[in-house]
Parts: structure tokens; C-alpha cells; sequence
């Protein structure tokens, strides 16, 4: 067992802060065993090591690679060249979220006639069960008059009628 029990246990809690800074187990682990390994007596094995101690709140992230390199690839996963002239594949939703839901009632023909923000909302609301706030799909639709895909036309009570060309 170790002499002085305590007081090694008071240094471990001292040192606890310096070898949690280290992410790696591996360090962490090494400098545990430095540490043990001078309090027994059995450092005839062990070497010298510096220990530095890394400014971690001032380190940034590095980048990933595999970020670099997947924006480098065209859409269907093969390299771009640099000759070539791929069209940039437009976004589409696929989630759940309330500009998918928007798609999905343009898509449904629900625009036809003309619809304020607010029976946007209800129509999501009451027939496909998803509350979503005006805020989430009105720079959508926004988008979707400048692109032409919907006009607006302020009505008496001077709000937005959005509806299908």
C-alpha cells in the first residue's frame, strides 16, 4: 500500500485539473503512471518526460478534411474536375419540418385558391396534426413570390393572400 495515504490523495485532487485538460486517455493515463510510479519508488523504468500543459480555452478546432474533401465531389459522389460544369443540385426538403410541410401543400394543390398566413397555419394545424409558428415558413414564402412560384395581394383586413399563379 502507499506510506502517507492522505496526503497522496490531497496531490491527486490537486492534481486532477493538469490531467483532465489532456483529451486523450492514453496521456491521462501515462501521466497517472508517472505519477504512481514516482510515489512507490519505481522510476528506474520510467523516463523523463516534460509534461506541457496545452491552453485549451484558447485552441481552435481543426478543420476536418473530410469536410474539404466532400464539398470537393459532385453530387453523385464523384470527383469534380476542374473542366467541368455540374449544375448545382437544388435543395429539396426531406424532413419534417415546417418548410416541408409548406412544400407538401403547394405541392397538394392547396394554394388554389387565395390564403392568408393564418389559414396556413390552421390548415397545418387541423388536417396534417404539425403546429408551426408564422416565423418558421414566412421567409419561404417570401421566396417562393420572388421566384414566382406564389403572388401575394394584401385583402381588406391588409394582410397577405398567397396564391397560385
Amino acid at each position: 500500500m502507499l506510506k502517507d495515504f492522505d496526503v497522496v490523495k490531497k496531490q491527486l485532487g490537486e492534481l486532477a485539473d493538469v490531467v483532465n485538460k489532456f483529451k486523450s486517455e492514453a496521456v491521462q493515463l501515462r501521466l497517472l503512471e508517472l505519477v504512481f510510479s514516482g510515489a512507490t519508488g519505481h522510476s528506474a523504468a520510467v523516463p523523463a518526460v516534460e509534461v506541457i500543459v496545452p491552453d485549451v480555452a484558447k485552441r481552435r478546432p481543426k478543420r476536418s478534411k473530410g469536410r474539404k474533401a466532400a464539398s470537393a465531389a459532385a453530387p453523385d459522389g464523384a470527383p469534380k474536375s476542374t473542366g467541368d460544369t455540374v449544375a448545382p443540385k437544388k435543395k429539396t426538403s426531406s424532413g419534417n419540418g415546417a418548410i416541408a410541410t409548406l412544400a407538401k401543400i403547394y405541392a397538394n394543390g392547396f394554394f388554389s385558391t387565395p390564403r392568408t398566413l393564418n389559414d396556413i397555419l390552421d390548415h397545418c394545424d387541423k388536417n396534417l396534426a404539425r403546429r408551426i409558428k408564422g416565423n418558421e415558413i414566412s421567409g419561404k414564402l417570401a421566396r417562393m413570390v420572388r421566384a414566382g412560384e406564389l403572388t401575394r395581394v394584401k385583402n381588406g383586413d391588409a394582410q397577405y393572400e398567397y396564391t397560385k399563379p
